[in-house]
């Protein structure tokens, strides 16, 4: 996959879960979540995101049977798609906590993301050499 296109699809992605939340925030919010709303919101869009990545996993596979013999060496385009759609999410997720967070609570879901993030990386880079 062209670094452009990874960039357009991260990207893409990050907006893509913005407008997400924000959408989520205009629905009826159950009684029991009112006192946080923006958790209720971050575990919407989570949900949201796991199971668009759930069905796409399985696609992958359907579409390119020969991943499941090796996951390391064999990938697509549309797998590497997938990787970067969830990079996006995890860029997005982590400045959402950022922006309406207290450090102090979230310390371990930044430290989390930016894990996630750096391998997803390093298994881009060593899957396009």
């Amino acid at each position: 996959m062209e670094l452009s296109s990874v960039i357009a699809t991260t990207g893409s992605s990050v907006v893509f879960f913005r407008l997400v939340n924000a959408g989520i925030g205009r629905l009826h919010i159950p009684e029991s979540a009112c006192r946080n709303s923006w958790k209720w919101r971050n575990i919407s869009t989570s949900f949201v995101h796991s199971f668009i990545t759930a069905i796409w996993a399985v696609l992958c596979f359907f579409r390119h049977p020969q991943m499941a013999e090796d996951l390391i060496e064999t990938h697509s385009v549309f797998s590497h798609a997938l990787v970067s759609f969830s990079i996006g999410y995890f860029i997005y997720d982590f400045l959402d906590m950022v922006c309406n967070q207290k450090l102090i609570q979230s310390w371990e879901l930044l430290f989390h993301h930016i894990v996630i993030q750096e391998r997803e990386e390093q298994r881009d880079n060593h899957s396009t050499v």
